[in-house]
């Protein structure tokens, strides 16, 4: 297929900085190529292979800031889980700032997408996988997590948390204790602290 390649294209240094737009920083070796992203996998053709007894997902509702998005899978990488889920709308595109802040999870972790993603908390349920949403009025310690060996755990969007479709389907809300001068958490860091308490033997 050589011969369907375009022709390379020498271009000034700036112009390659200059691609991802000007709030991207892009990083770079001299060389950009343009490519189709690739099918993400189908939530189905997933739980279809994975049949190891202790199950660890998240799902991400509606989280826009690719950092935080790339974060999150960092966390999940280091915490031992099977697949971040997440809806083709209203989410972060994978782009070269949840790249850098995956830190090379985005190639090791399945990252899905969804049209629906209360059909796919549904979905989960039907596959005997115990959904728990992560909310500041949980009525669920996250130390409880550890003890669901079937575990899928949904994080909403700074300020906006759950969506009420994707809160009332799940099974537990779990909350994470802070201290009452602060009323949230970056939703990152509400993430890894969650991963760890559900890593917990």
């Amino acid at each position: 297929r050589r011969n369907d390649l375009p022709k390379i294209q020498r271009i000034d240094q700036q112009q390659i900085g200059s691609i991802g737009g000007a709030h991207e920083k892009t990083v770079h070796q001299g060389i950009v190529i343009a490519v189709r992203p690739l099918e993400p996998p189908h939530l189905d053709d997933f739980l279809g292979k994975y049949s190891k007894k202790k199950l660890r997902i998240v799902l991400l509702d509606q989280l826009s800031d690719p950092r935080n998005v790339g974060a999150i899978l960092r966390s999940a990488q280091a915490f031992g889980v099977a697949a971040v889920i997440t809806t083709f709308r209203n989410s972060a595109e994978e782009n070269g700032t949840l790249a850098r802040a995956a830190s090379g999870a985005l190639d090791n972790i399945p990252f899905l997408r969804v049209t629906n993603l209360a059909q796919a908390i549904e979905k989960l349920k039907n596959n005997n996988i115990s959904v728990v949403g992560l909310t500041g009025d949980g009525t669920m310690p996250a130390a409880n997590l550890a003890k669901i060996e079937q575990l899928a755990i949904v994080l909403g969007a700074e300020g906006k948390g759950l969506r009420r479709l994707s809160r009332d389907r799940c099974d537990h809300l779990a909350r994470i204790d802070i201290n009452a001068c602060c009323n949230s958490l970056n939703v990152s860091n509400a993430a890894a602290i969650a991963l760890y308490a559900a890593s917990l033997s």
